[in-house]
């Protein structure tokens, strides 16, 4: 093949193919409804980041009030945790006293019992001694 057919052969695929770019869609009124269709989808989407961007602020602000709960109501349960093992303690404390008490009051009447026999036994004997006791004042009576 010669210079001048190769020539040709490439003026003729690039006029081919200039011609075919040429008859695309970007010419006519295809391209301006595509354009049209663009721009109403581009509009849908702008309104829909703009509706998901104020559904973020919102949230975010629900999210940064429940953390403030949270960390009031983590203190409010630490501080009832710090006051129920102080009355615990106290609960404890009170418990033992009383225990203590009741023992004690247990050997105070055990020793008043111990002491009202033995005056209870003097008495006898020194009534039974001296003709006074109360079985020997039954006795006088009847």
């Amino acid at each position: 093949m010669s210079t001048r057919n190769r020539f040709l052969i490439v003026l003729v695929i690039a006029s081919v193919g200039l011609w075919g770019c040429a008859q695309g869609p970007a010419s006519g009124t295809a391209s301006a409804e595509r354009l049209r269709a663009l721009e109403n989808k581009l509009a849908k989407i702008e309104s829909d980041l703009r509706s998901v961007s104020t559904t973020r602020d919102q949230l975010r602000k629900k999210l940064t009030g429940l953390e403030e709960e949270k960390t009031q109501l983590t203190q409010q349960v630490e501080a009832d945790a710090k006051e129920r093992d102080s009355l615990r303690r106290q609960l404890t404390t009170r418990t033992t006293e009383r225990d203590t008490v009741q023992g004690q009051f247990d050997t105070f009447r055990k020793g008043i019992k111990n002491l009202l026999g033995q005056a209870e036994l003097s008495a006898s004997a020194f009534g039974a001694a001296t003709g006074t006791g109360p079985e020997l004042t039954a006795q006088k009576k009847s």
